[in-house]
């Protein structure tokens, strides 16, 4: 019997929401989307409640009339640069006497790497697991091996309290529930960086309208992960202010005539703002629009690089840099991506299967959500039951969805 269930993601420019219909063999179906524009959203956080839950709400409601179902639960994708990540190990003594590692063993070593509590008035959105270590050495499955002590860790993600518990009223407010929280830049990866490339050693960078949401893997787990509050919306508004026009002429030129690379080839050459040569419509040099974006675009990847600081190892990013986002369709992204960051640097690619009208980098996010959602992201040895407990337990409390025992 097939399953019905969702995703959604605020955007800064946009909310999206997703409907799929999962197979029995887990085969998702997409089955309804849609986005809204959202204005009250800035680098990624709510700035104006209505205005989001009215975008969302109806992001939601013509997904479902597109699928012609109505869907009970939704993957919830966060970020915004109230999110910082860290690294937390945990380690338990093998308890058996013929010293063969059990399922228990890697809860109880799960469970002391999670014990650390973040700071007041902020909470865990997103653990995600590192690998597991037997004496010292990784193993993908240590249940029933041989061995006196295992370790393991997470790259815990934690964030404001208080802007986590709006983006759940959002949702909540249409009566729907939340099934997990999921970062941003991991659902990102996940449908955007096959296996492969993980294992390899990849870094995704997702360029929004508002953020810049990246996570770096090594050996096909998240070692870091982070938000920058830089995204195409400033490109805009830079262009905005250093040609003087207004925003939404700041916008056509740079979809129409920006490269993030000024090319010698432009100089020269003008275009006009407007487009019909009429009162008030003007020319602006080519290259003067190039040498905008170009300030911003790297300013973004060398703030990267100060965020990177001690993890661009190239033993360790074998993959190289994969570009999605909304904001990487400008042309000359990638070079500008290469040259600052170090290495080779491509614009993502989705894979097989997906639809053209969906296959769009800037919805990397909102498929991926689904993807990793329905991934069993358990400790090895042990089923993952899907319960109520744990961060999503926290959440119902926090915003007073009444959860019971």
């Amino acid at each position: 019997m097939s399953k019905i269930i969702g995703a959604v993601e605020i955007g800064t420019s946009k909310a999206k929401a997703l409907i799929g219909e999962v197979s029995e063999n887990s085969v998702i179906n997409v089955v309804g989307m849609a986005s809204r524009l959202n204005e009250g959203m800035r680098k990624g956080e709510i700035v104006d409640f209505r205005k989001v839950a009215s975008a969302v709400h109806s992001a939601l409601e013509d997904a479902e009339k597109m699928s012609g179902t109505t869907v009970d639960e939704v993957y919830l994708a966060q970020t915004g640069s109230h999110l910082k990540g860290h690294m937390l190990q945990g380690s338990a003594s093998v308890s058996s006497s013929q010293n063969r590692v059990d399922s228990e063993d890697l809860q109880r070593a799960a469970q002391e790497a999670k014990r650390k509590q973040p700071e007041p008035g902020r909470t865990y959105v997103h653990h995600v697991r590192t690998p597991i270590l037997l004496d010292g050495r990784m193993v993908q499955d240590p249940v029933g091996m041989i061995g006196s002590k295992v370790d393991l860790g997470y790259w815990s993600i934690d964030g404001d309290e208080q802007a986590i518990k709006q983006a759940l009223h959002v949702i909540h407010n249409y009566s729907v529930e939340v099934k997990d929280l999921i970062l941003s830049s991991i659902a990102s990866s996940t449908m955007m960086a096959g296996p492969d490339l993980r294992r390899a050693g990849t870094l995704v960078i997702d360029m929004g309208a508002g953020v810049t949401d990246f996570a770096l893997y090594r050996q096909g787990f998240v070692v870091k992960t982070g938000v920058i509050p830089v995204g195409g919306d400033h490109v805009t508004g830079d262009l905005s202010m250093g040609l003087r026009v207004l925003e939404p002429y700041a916008e056509k030129l740079k979809v129409e005539h920006g490269n993030a690379l000024p090319n010698e080839i432009h100089e020269g050459e003008d275009v006009w703002i407007i487009g019909n040569k009429t009162i008030g419509d003007r020319a602006i040099p080519r290259k003067a629009i190039s040498d905008v974006i170009h300030v911003r675009i790297a300013e973004l990847f060398e703030i990267l690089v100060k965020e990177l600081d001690g993890f661009l190892d190239p033993d360790e990013l074998k993959g190289g840099v994969l570009l999605t986002g909304g904001a990487s369709v400008l042309p000359g992204v990638e070079q500008v991506a290469s040259k600052i960051l170090g290495f080779p640097s491509r614009r993502a690619t989705f894979p097989t299967g997906i639809i053209p009208e969906l296959a769009q980098p800037e919805n990397a996010t909102v498929l991926g959500l689904l993807h990793y959602g329905l991934e069993d992201h358990g400790l090895p040895g042990k089923k993952n039951v899907q319960t109520e407990t744990g961060i999503i337990k926290k959440f119902k409390q926090m915003v007073g969805l009444g959860f019971q025992e």
